[in-house]
């Protein structure tokens, strides 16, 4: 017998509930439009740009805490040579803390 054969009558006595292949799973053809999806259509209220615009930011409290951000950043690497002679300063951890701060608000203002 031939492959043809065999494998035609398998395919005969296959069960009815196995779905076709390229079978449709609904009906065909256009849908009507959906009326709640966004159309393209200008809003009915023209909002200005000046509504979303953000305060300009202010360049000379920016310098001022850049200023402050460097002084403190030059002064921590001898406070830690005292540290490692065994000496805490009492104010490194404040300052560290403060340097965080800054930089953390310089980034905000920067990158917004």
């Amino acid at each position: 017998m031939d492959c043809l054969g065999i494998f035609g009558g398998l395919f005969a006595f296959r069960p009815a509930h196995v779905s076709q292949l390229g079978a449709p799973l609904g009906r065909c053809g256009p849908s009507p439009p959906d009326t709640s999806w966004p159309q393209n259509q200008l809003p009915s209220e023209q909002v200005s740009l000046e509504a979303h615009k953000r305060p300009p930011v202010d360049m000379l409290g920016l310098q001022r805490d850049a200023q402050e951000l460097a002084e403190l950043s030059a002064s921590i690497p001898a406070d830690v040579k005292r540290v490692n002679r065994g000496l805490l300063p009492k104010d490194l951890v404040e300052k560290l803390k403060r340097v965080e701060k800054l930089s953390k608000h310089l980034r905000s203002e920067l990158t917004r």
